[in-house]
């Protein structure tokens, strides 16, 4: 069967866990299906490693460039959909061009419901884009069942619309250092940092930790610090203390393997994936006690309440001097990453795929 993927998180997302996910889901397919895509132009990081890898343009250098690619890539979206030569198609984000041009079945992976959850941070006219893509899909895939909950909570959907499928994880090779060597002993932050990610919590809690620990640094990956993190990271008094790296997938292995720790303070997510990445280096970890995160990490992490700073400095505290319990929470991690692969994200999937067009 093919199955088309649209390119809307692609011209969005440089990084990020949904072009991260769908480039995986690629990559895994089964042979029985074969992938369509859109994608012209793109400066996202994991495109590269796509197996059915196409040179996509970069705009980067541009003003505006975003607005660029949704309009190269939006125009290639359409041509497929017009030619209709394809028998699914499963959107990459929620993307209000695909109804006017498709008439093949949906299967659409709903990643969290913050939309609903945080409406404040979503326009009115969103939050309807994002509630009609939902409603209309003729399948729903949800990464974890506290997503599969919201969904049902907020929607009134029937259950038997919705597969809840796990992510896997990406083995990286240990060997090597990153371009920007990370040495010394640091705490690991992975990914966004804004609103519900909780950043600006986890520098209360790490100014308690460095308090303690005079040799210890915060390393934090993507995006460049804003001027309010470089601020509030100054307020703190922690500027020699916490730095910003920006890290390829290959570079993340050596990253996470050397961290004492990594923290992830999310008040909410719809899986969280940098948890099977530490997992997979032996890289103990804490977390959140919300949201999916205690169903995605099971026994093999430490838990704080991610509103209280000296919770967060207490869970971190205990892994960085405690030798015991890292050893505990490694081994369990390496249990805990069994129960996920891509191969069997991208077979379930597939499944979802076949059981769309059997109804059809």
């Amino acid at each position: 069967m093919k199955v088309f993927y649209d390119s809307t998180i692609f011209s969005r997302q440089t990084i990020g866990g949904i072009s991260r996910y769908f480039v995986e889901l690629l990559n895994h397919l089964p042979d029985t299906v074969t992938p369509v895509l859109g994608v012209r132009a793109s400066e996202n990081m994991y495109l590269r490693e796509l197996a059915c890898r196409r040179r996509c343009l970069s705009l980067r250098h541009v003003p505006d460039h975003r607005k660029l690619y949704r309009k190269i890539n939006g125009f290639f979206d359409r041509r497929i959909m017009k030619r209709g030569e394809y028998d699914i198609i499963h959107p990459t984000d929620y993307n209000t061009i695909y109804p006017r041009y498709n008439d093949k079945p949906v299967v659409l992976t709903v990643h969290d419901l913050i939309h609903k959850r945080l409406p404040g941070w979503f326009s009115a006219r969103a939050i309807d884009d994002i509630d009609n893509c939902i409603m209309h899909a003729d399948a729903l895939i949800a990464i974890s069942n506290a997503t599969k909950n919201d969904m049902v909570q907020y929607y009134c959907i029937d259950e038997s619309r919705i597969t809840v499928i796990y992510h896997g994880f990406t083995p990286v090779s240990p060997a090597g250092r990153a371009a920007a060597p990370v040495d010394g002993r640091y705490v690991l932050f992975v990914g966004k940092r804004g609103g519900y990610k909780n950043f600006d919590t986890l520098l209360k809690a790490f100014a308690i930790v460095a308090e303690r620990d005079r040799d210890i640094r915060l390393v934090c990956t993507g995006r460049p610090f804003t001027a309010d993190e470089r601020r509030a990271i100054g307020a703190a008094g922690l500027s020699s203390r916490v730095e910003q790296h920006l890290f390829s997938t290959a570079q993340l292995g050596p990253l996470y393997a050397g961290a004492e720790c990594f923290v992830f303070p999310s008040k909410l997510e719809g899986f969280g994936m940098p948890i099977l990445e530490a997992f997979a280096a032996g890289t103990p970890v804490a977390l959140s006690d919300a949201s999916c995160l205690p169903e995605i990490a099971g026994d093999a992490a430490l838990y704080f309440n991610p509103d209280d700073p000296a919770d967060i400095a207490a869970s971190i505290t205990q892994i960085i001097e405690n030798p015991e319990e890292r050893t505990r929470l490694t081994a369990a991690g390496t249990r805990r990453l069994a129960d996920f692969s891509w191969e069997n994200t991208a077979a379930m999937t597939a499944q979802v795929y076949a059981s769309v067009l059997n109804r059809t």
